[in-house]
C-alpha cells in the first residue's frame, strides 16, 4: 500500500501549465461569480417546480393573489403572483419541505403545510379560496400527486426514507438506482480492475460508461467515464444524502454530457434545528452461510461500518451546517479456485490423446516449478479422460480500508439571495487476489469534490444561479510478484516477470496492467437563467469544464507470453509474445475544454396538456498531451503514425434537440399521457485516449510470433501492432423516446406502463483492420489461405476505434407503486427487453463479464459481431416494501417500548442470464487476428455441431456450464458459426431482508431514536454464479477435443447468506 502511496506521488508529474494554470481558473471562475452577482434558484440537476392554480369557489381562477413558499427547515421564503389564468409557478426551489400560503383581498388566507419537492420534481399544488377575511387563515395538510402530469421524462425518486430503510450491502446508496424500471446491474469483471469500480449500471440500454454522475449538480465521473466509486467497489457517505433521482429517458436539455442516465443526487443541509446521528454496523463470518466454492472451513470475515453525522443552524434563519464521517474496515478470507497443471504434467507426462510424454523445456522448468501444485481432483475432458489439469483452492485475506467525509454550508444572504459550499472526501485502499497466490493486487483511490452555488430571484418570476464545481478522482493499482528472483523479467529493465497465457489455465503472472495510475481533475462553471412568462416556463444556461488528464498506463509493459496449450508451454513453443519496448513512454497529460449551451421551455398548452421543448449544443476542444507524444494513423494505408493530434474533432454539430408532452387525460390528476424524444450525445470519450498511451512512436510495441521464451525480443524487427483513432471520426450519439400511461387506482397506489426505445448510432467500436482479404467460396462461406499477406505491411494489427458501431434497445416497462403511508410503501419493477448491438462490449475498458472484453475481428461484408449486447437482461424484476408493523401503537408503557416500533423492509431481485460468446485460444481462421488487448478471449469462435443449438447447448450446471459436445472446430481457414452473445449464462435470484425496531427516547432534553437493525443479504442463500469459462478450444488440431475448463465457473457475483446487525442513534 505504501509503495502505491508513493507511486501516485512520484509517477506522475506536474505539467508546467497544470499548477498555475489551476490556480488561476479557480480565482477567475470565483471572480466571474461575484462579478455576476448571481444567485438563483437551483438549476434542475439540484432543485425542483411548485406550480399550481388559485381558484375561487365557484371554480373560476383567480388572478393577483398572492402566494409565498416557506422552506420549514431554514426558513427561506419566496413570494409571487397568479397569472390572469390563476396559474403560479416557483420554479428552481431548494428540495424540501414547505408551507405555501395563498392570500389575496376578499379570501380567507389558506395555508398548506408539509408540501414535500423533490430534486427535479414538477410539484402540483393548488388553491381553492373561500370568501372571508383576509385575515382569517385555513391551514391543511399539502398532498402531493401521485403521478406525473407535467413532463415527458422518465425518472424515478430515491426519497431519504428509501436511503434509510432499505437493506443495503456495503451501505452503497447508489444500489437504489436498480429499484428503477430500465435500471439493470452490470457486474464489473471482478470487482478489482482499476477502471471498475462502483456500481456499473446500463440505463435505457445503454452502455454503463455512458451513464453521469451528479452531486449536487457536480460530475463525479472517473477518468474513463465510469462512477466515482473509490477502490474499496462502493460509495459511502448515505447519511450525507438527502434524495436523488435516475433520469433514464428523454429528459431535458439542461441534461448533457453523455448520451446513457443521470444518477443526480442531492446532500443534506443544515436546519434550524439540530440533528445528527450515530451509528455503528458489524458484520462477522460467525453469523453467515457458507460461500458455494468455500472449503469445509469457513473464512474470515470481519466489517465494521461506523460514523457520525450532525447539522443545524449558525445562525437561525440564516447559516446552517451539515457534516458527516464514516469509516469501513473490512477482513474478509476469499476461496480462490483455480486450474494448474496436475502433479504428472509437471514431470511432462501428458495423456496419450494429448501427444503423450514430453521433455519439460529447460527453460520452461523454473516456471512450471512455480505454478502451485494441485490440491483438488483432476480435470476431465468431454470423454472422461485426464487432461493433465487438476484444481488448485487457496484462501486469501481481503483487506479493504475506506474513509467518507463531507461538510456542507449554507447561507440566506437575503430573502432572494442563497448560496451553499459543499467538500467531500473519499479515500480507499484494497488488497485483492488474482488467480494465483503469488500476485495479489492493490488499489488506492482518493477522490475529492467541491461545489459552490449561489442563486438569486431577480423578480417574482426571473431568476439565476450560477454553479462552480471541482473534481477530482484518483485511482491506481499495485501488483506483487512474490516469486523467486531467479524466474527474471522478459523484458530487460522490468522489476517482474510478465504474464504467461496457457490454453485451458488462468494467466499465470501478474495480469499486464502493473501501476497503473489514472487522475483526472474537473474544473467547470455553469450558469443559468430561468423565466416565467404567462404559461411558459423559459430556462437558458450554459456550461465550461476544463478537464485535466493524467495517466501512468504500462500495460502489457511486463510483457506476455501465449502458449496455445500446455504441451506447447512444456516445449517451449510459444506462439506470440506482446510486450512494449523497454524505453516507451508510459505516461501522457491530456488536456482539454468542454461547453455546453441550452435552452428549455415547458409550455402549458392547455391546464390539462403541457409541451415541452428543447435544444442543447456541447462541443469540446481536442484533446492535447502536453509533451506533444499524441500519433495518428491518418490513412490505413500510411506506413506510419503521424505526431499530432489523434483525430480530427467530431464535436462541433452536436446539436440535440429533446421535445415532449405530458397530459392529464381526464383532468383529475388521475390519469397521465406521456411521451418524449431526444437526441443525445457522448461528448466525453476518455476512451479514445486511453487506447492510444501505447501507440508508436512514443511506445512502441512488441507482437512477436513464435517468439523465444523467456528472453523476449526487444527490438522491432517487423511491423508493430497499432491502436489508432479513426481520422474521420463521428460523435456517437443515441436517438431516445418513449410513451408511458399513469393511472392512479385505490390506497395511493399508481400503476405505469409504457414503452422505451433507443437507437444508437455512430457508437465506437474496435476492430482489426489488417487482415487478409478472405476468398468467398461457391458456398458462400469465407476462406482464409495460409500466409495472406497483410493489406498493410507495416504493421501487424491495426486495432481501430471507428464509430461506426451501432445498437437497438426496446423495451417494455411495468410498475406499481405504493407511495407512503398508513405504515407501508411498495415499489415493483419490471422491465422486459431486447438490446442488441454491434459494438459496445468491443470499447477497451469495457467491463463485460461474459467473454467480450476485447476487440473484434472485422471481416468486411459480413455482420459478424451484431449480437445481443454484453449488458442485455430479456427479464429484470425488482421489489421493494417497507411495513411498519401496527399492532402495538395503542399500547402505554413499557409494553409499548418493548412491542411498538417494529418494521421490515426487504429488497428482491430476479434477473435473466446475460448473454455469452465462446471462444477458440488459436487464431484458428487464419485471418491473422490477434487483439493487442492481450492474448487470451477475442480470436475465433468454433461452430455448432449438426443437430445442436444454441438451446440445447446449455446445461446450466456450475461444473459443466456448456455441454462440450454441441462445439466443434470449423474447418482450418474459416469463420465458426456460433454467433456473439448466442448462449445464456446464469440468472440471478435474491432477497434481501431488514428487520428494523425504533425506539424513541429523550435524551439530552431531545426527542431522539434509538434503532437496531438486522439485516439478511441473499436471505435464501442462493448460489448466484458467475460466468463460466468460455475458451472452448485450443485451436491447434481438427481432431482435438474441447478444453477441459470450458463452462466451469468458479466465483459467484453475490455473497453468500451474511448477516449484518446494526445500531443507530438519530436525533
Amino acid at each position: 500500500m505504501r509503495h502505491l502511496a508513493n507511486h501516485f506521488r512520484v509517477r506522475l508529474r506536474s505539467s508546467p501549465q497544470a499548477g498555475h494554470g489551476a490556480g488561476r481558473t479557480v480565482t477567475t471562475i470565483f471572480a466571474v461569480l461575484a462579478a455576476l452577482a448571481l444567485a438563483a434558484p437551483l438549476a434542475a440537476q439540484t432543485t425542483g417546480t411548485v406550480t399550481g392554480v388559485v381558484k375561487d369557489p365557484s371554480g373560476a381562477v383567480v388572478a393577483g393573489a398572492k402566494i409565498t413558499a416557506t422552506h420549514t427547515e431554514t426558513g427561506a421564503t419566496r413570494s409571487v403572483t397568479s397569472d390572469a389564468e390563476g396559474r403560479y409557478v416557483f420554479a428552481a426551489m431548494p428540495v424540501g419541505l414547505y408551507t405555501l400560503r395563498a392570500e389575496l383581498t376578499g379570501f380567507q388566507t389558506l395555508a398548506k403545510t408539509g408540501a414535500s419537492l423533490a430534486v427535479g420534481e414538477t410539484l402540483v399544488v393548488d388553491f381553492a379560496l373561500e370568501v372571508g377575511p383576509i385575515e382569517q387563515q385555513i391551514t391543511v395538510r399539502a398532498t402531493s400527486p401521485l403521478l406525473n402530469t407535467q413532463s415527458p421524462e422518465l425518472s424515478y425518486l430515491v426519497g431519504k426514507r428509501a436511503i434509510e430503510d432499505l437493506p443495503l450491502n456495503g451501505r452503497n446508496y447508489t444500489d437504489l438506482a436498480l429499484l428503477q424500471p430500465g435500471v439493470v446491474a452490470f457486474p464489473h469483471r471482478d470487482g478489482g480492475s482499476v477502471v471498475a469500480h462502483g456500481l456499473g449500471t446500463s440505463i435505457n440500454g445503454q452502455d454503463p460508461r455512458s451513464n453521469v454522475y451528479l452531486l449536487d449538480g457536480t460530475p463525479q465521473n472517473d477518468f474513463t467515464n465510469s462512477p466515482a466509486g473509490s477502490a474499496a467497489g462502493t460509495v459511502l457517505g448515505m447519511e450525507t444524502i438527502q434524495e436523488f433521482r435516475v433520469e433514464v429517458n428523454s429528459y431535458s436539455a439542461e441534461f448533457g454530457r453523455n448520451s446513457g442516465g443521470q444518477i443526480n443526487a442531492v446532500t443534506r443541509s443544515g436546519t434550524n434545528s439540530f440533528h445528527g446521528s450515530l451509528f455503528h454496523f458489524l458484520r462477522n463470518d460467525n453469523l453467515d452461510a457458507k460461500n458455494y466454492f468455500d472449503t469445509p472451513a469457513k473464512p474470515e470475515f470481519k466489517r465494521n461500518q461506523t460514523g457520525a453525522t450532525l447539522g443545524g443552524p449558525l445562525r437561525h434563519d440564516r447559516a446552517f451546517f451539515f457534516g458527516g464521517y464514516e469509516s469501513l474496515r473490512e477482513r474478509q478470507g476469499r476461496t480462490i479456485q483455480t486450474f494448474v497443471p496436475d502433479n504428472n504434467a509437471r514431470l511432462g507426462i501428458l495423456p496419450a490423446h494429448l501427444g503423450g510424454s514430453v521433455a519439460v523445456n529447460a527453460a520452461v522448468q523454473p516456471y512450471l516449478s512455480e505454478f502451485p501444485v494441485a490440491n483438488g481432483p483432476l480435470l476431465l475432458d468431454s470423454l472422461n479422460r485426464p487432461t493433465g489439469i487438476a484444481q488448485y483452492s487457496f484462501l486469501f485475506k481481503q483487506h479493504t480500508d475506506q474513509d467518507y467525509g463531507q461538510v456542507r454550508y449554507d447561507q440566506n444572504l437575503t430573502a432572494n439571495t442563497q448560496y451553499f459550499l459543499r467538500y467531500t472526501y473519499d479515500g480507499a485502499e484494497q488488497r485483492l487476489p488474482t488467480d494465483f497466490p503469488q500476485f495479489p493486487r492493490a488499489f488506492l483511490s482518493r477522490n475529492q469534490f467541491f461545489t459552490a452555488e449561489l442563486r438569486q430571484a431577480l423578480s417574482p418570476a426571473t431568476l439565476h444561479w450560477a454553479r462552480f464545481g471541482f473534481s477530482r478522482t484518483r485511482i491506481g493499482q499495485s501488483v506483487e510478484a512474490n516469486v523467486p528472483s531467479a524466474l527474471q523479467p522478459f523484458v530487460p529493465g522490468r522489476t517482474m516477470m510478465g504474464d504467461i497465457d496457457i490454453g485451458g489455465l488462468p494467466r499465470f503472472g501478474p495480469q499486464s496492467s502493473v501501476n497503473v495510475q489514472l487522475v483526472q481533475n474537473v474544473f467547470g462553471t455553469e450558469y443559468g437563467w430561468v423565466h416565467t412568462a404567462g404559461a411558459h416556463l423559459l430556462k437558458v444556461g450554459a456550461l465550461m469544464e476544463r478537464y485535466q488528464m493524467n495517466m501512468v498506463n504500462p500495460t502489457f509493459s511486463l510483457g506476455i507470453y501465449t502458449f496455445p496449450s500446455l504441451r506447447t508451454f512444456l516445449l517451449n513453443q510459444a506462439q506470440r509474445f506482446l510486450g512494449l519496448t523497454p524505453n516507451g513512454a508510459l505516461d501522457r497529460y491530456w488536456r482539454l475544454m468542454l461547453f455546453g449551451f441550452y435552452a428549455q421551455d415547458a409550455y402549458r398548452l392547455h391546464p390539462r396538456l403541457t409541451l415541452n421543448a428543447g435544444l442543447r449544443y456541447e462541443f469540446s476542444t481536442m484533446p492535447k498531451d502536453i509533451y506533444g507524444r499524441d500519433s495518428a494513423l491518418i490513412n490505413l494505408s500510411d506506413t506510419a503514425p503521424a505526431l499530432g493530434q489523434l483525430y480530427q474533432n467530431p464535436t462541433h454539430k452536436n446539436i440535440s434537440p429533446r421535445i415532449g408532452l405530458a397530459w392529464d387525460v381526464l383532468g383529475n390528476g388521475k390519469t397521465s399521457l406521456r411521451g418524449g424524444y431526444g437526441l443525445y450525445f457522448n461528448t466525453n470519450n476518455q476512451q479514445n485516449l486511453i487506447v492510444t498511451v501505447t501507440n508508436p512512436p512514443a511506445t512502441p510495441r512488441l507482437s512477436v510470433a513464435n517468439p523465444p521464451f523467456p528472453n523476449a525480443p526487444t527490438v522491432l524487427t517487423g511491423g508493430s501492432s497499432i491502436r489508432p483513432v479513426e481520422w474521420n471520426l463521428k460523435n456517437p450519439n443515441v436517438h431516445v423516446w418513449n410513451l408511458t400511461v399513469q393511472q392512479q387506482i385505490w390506497w395511493d397506489i399508481v400503476v405505469t406502463a409504457g414503452y422505451a426505445g433507443a437507437r444508437g448510432m455512430h457508437l465506437l467500436r474496435s476492430s482489426d483492420r489488417n487482415i487478409p482479404a478472405p476468398q468467398l467460396l461457391p458456398n458462400g462461406t469465407y476462406f482464409f489461405p495460409a500466409g495472406a499477406p497483410r493489406p498493410n505491411a507495416a504493421f501487424t494489427t491495426i486495432e481501430l476505434k471507428s464509430s461506426d458501431g451501432n445498437s437497438w434497445y426496446n423495451a417494455m416497462i411495468f410498475e406499481v407503486r405504493k407511495r407512503w403511508s398508513h405504515g407501508i410503501s411498495v415499489q415493483s419493477s419490471y422491465t422486459l427487453a431486447r438490446n442488441i448491438d454491434t459494438t459496445q462490449a468491443s470499447t477497451f475498458f469495457s467491463d463485460a463479464t461474459n467473454g467480450t472484453t476485447s476487440a473484434f475481428p472485422e471481416f468486411p461484408g459480413l455482420d459478424y459481431n451484431k449480437g445481443l449486447a454484453d449488458f442485455h437482461a430479456k427479464h429484470n424484476w425488482v421489489m421493494n416494501f417497507h411495513w411498519q408493523v401496527p399492532f402495538a401503537q395503542n399500547l402505554q408503557g413499557a409494553a409499548k417500548k418493548l412491542l411498538d416500533g417494529w418494521q421490515f423492509a426487504g429488497i428482491t431481485t430476479m434477473r435473466s442470464g446475460g448473454p455469452l460468446t465462446l471462444f477458440i485460444q488459436r487464431n484458428w481462421s487464419r485471418s491473422q487476428w490477434s487483439p493487442s488487448l492481450g492474448p487470451g478471449i477475442g480470436f475465433d469462435r468454433p461452430s455448432m455441431a449438426a443437430g445442436r443449438t444454441a438451446e440445447n447447448a446449455v446445461l446450466g450446471r456450475p461444473d459443466q456450464w456448456f455441454d462440450a459436445t454441441a462445439f466443434v472446430l470449423p474447418p482450418a481457414g474459416t469463420l465458426g458459426d456460433t454467433g456473439r452473445g448466442a448462449f445464456v449464462g446464469p440468472n440471478l435470484r435474491t432477497v434481501d431482508l431488514a428487520l428494523v425496531k425504533d425506539t424513541g427516547v429523550t435524551a439530552w432534553g431531545r426527542e431522539t431514536t434509538i434503532q437496531f437493525r438486522a439485516e439478511a443479504f441473499n436471505l435464501f442463500n442462493r448460489a448466484n454464479f458467475g460466468v463460466p469459462s468460455l475458451l472452448a478450444f485450443a485451436g491447434q488440431s481438427a481432431t482435438e477435443a474441447p478444453l477441459p475448463t470450458l463452462g466451469r465457473i468458479r466465483s459467484t457475483v453475490t455473497t453468500s447468506r451474511q448477516i449484518q446487525l446494526g445500531l443507530r442513534i438519530a436525533f
